[in-house]
């Protein structure tokens, strides 16, 4: 009669643990991977903004320096300075909250690997006591076979030679 392993459940369930530790892990570092490309997408963007406000702001000066431009046209340089400043500032803002994203999803995922790591090492645990559980067991057997065959064997001694 073979006897069934008795922390069989706690062994399912570590395991199941394991895989649902696992695939949390994998979607916060997917989550971290989005918020490390929407940061870098943003900070490209605020650098063309930059680029962008300098050419502008370049030939604005080149055309005052030359007494191209009028009261008007330097009135509304100003505005479009203005303008430029604000959404400087609404990247700024952007990327901050970008970052901040990103170092949550970061701390999140490495909050997962943790949990992944002990999950793991729980697993191992009643891995390891089912492995010395099932050594035991063939010993046992062993042992069993062994008895039978010398009480067969003793037996046989006593019919005497046939």
């Amino acid at each position: 009669m073979t006897r069934k392993y008795p922390l069989d459940p706690l062994k399912r369930v570590r395991a199941e643990k394991v895989d649902e530790r696992a695939r949390a892990l994998s979607h916060a570092l997917t989550e971290a991977e989005k918020a490390r490309a929407e940061q870098e997408r943003r900070e490209l963007a605020k650098r063309e903004l930059e680029r962008s406000l300098s050419a502008v702001a370049a030939a604005e000066r080149a055309k005052l320096e030359e007494g191209q431009l009028s009261v008007a046209d330097l009135a509304r340089g100003a505005a479009f300075g203005i303008a430029g400043e604000m959404r400087r500032a609404a990247h700024t803002r952007s990327i901050d909250e970008a970052r901040a994203v990103r170092e949550r999803a970061t701390n999140e995922a490495e909050a997962k690997r943790g949990h992944l790591a002990a999950a793991r090492a729980d697993a191992k645990v009643v891995e390891k006591h089912h492995d010395e559980w099932q050594r035991a067991r063939r010993a046992e057997i062993t042992a069993k076979e062994e008895e039978s065959a010398e009480e067969v064997h003793a037996a046989r001694q006593k019919e005497g030679p046939s």
